[in-house]
């Protein structure tokens, strides 16, 4: 298998090269180009799968990542929930929010498991990711002011923070990141990104015009 290649010497020793080198390689020898190389067709297959592997574990790290971000606007609505426990309808919005981002949560968790799989598409390395620590010190702000106790006025300008930054986003940019099986089935068990914002959109409103006195 020196020197250049032959679709002769290929069709010699399919077997050899398919064990040895995989699919990819078997092909590309076949279809070589006048005075390519074994060599060559091996070294360029290896830097493209090398490519894809750094990709891959690019986007394995950002999934990550932003499913801890998810479990924190969870646990950050949880208690808010827990705070506003004497104002129902305030404490039923925290709750419904922390049970729609453990949701988003679980949705990256099966976008991560994708990744893994190698269903992935090639635009997902196109993430623009320049905001991650921004949003990790925005939650972490948020986190510190919670816990010290706030009024309601602040835990909504707190909610349209969260919901106004990159985390629903990313969250979209990652889920249509990947081929996912069953797809449809499988997302009706969750509030997505469009009909979670409506939601947050209109409780935010309606919790304002009835408990926030206007200045």
């Amino acid at each position: 298998m020196q020197g250049v290649v032959t679709r002769n010497v290929v069709l010699a020793h399919p077997i050899v090269i398919l064990e040895g080198f995989g699919l990819k390689v078997l092909v590309r020898a076949l279809f070589a180009a006048r005075g390519e190389t074994f060599l060559d067709i091996v070294t360029r297959c290896a830097e493209e799968e090398s490519r894809s592997e750094m990709e891959e574990l690019d986007l394995l790290r950002t999934t990550r990542r932003f499913i801890g971000f998810e479990r924190r606007a969870r646990d950050l609505y949880g208690r808010l929930s827990q705070q506003f426990a004497g104002l129902a309808d305030a404490a039923k919005f925290f709750a419904t929010l922390s049970r729609q981002e453990e949701g988003h949560a679980i949705v990256l968790s099966r976008v991560r498991r994708e990744i893994r799989r190698g269903r992935f598409w090639a635009e997902s390395k196109d993430l623009h990711l320049a905001s991650v620590e921004a949003l990790d010190a925005l939650l972490a702000g948020f986190e510190n002011e919670v816990g010290r106790g706030i009024s309601l006025a602040r835990a909504l300008e707190i909610v349209e923070r969260i919901e106004g930054s990159e985390l629903d986003v990313v969250f979209d940019r990652l889920n249509r990141s990947v081929d996912m099986r069953s797809r449809a089935r499988f997302e009706r068990f969750f509030v997505l990104s469009e009909s979670h914002l409506a939601y947050c959109r209109e409780q935010l409103g309606r919790l304002r015009a009835r408990h926030v006195p206007v200045a």
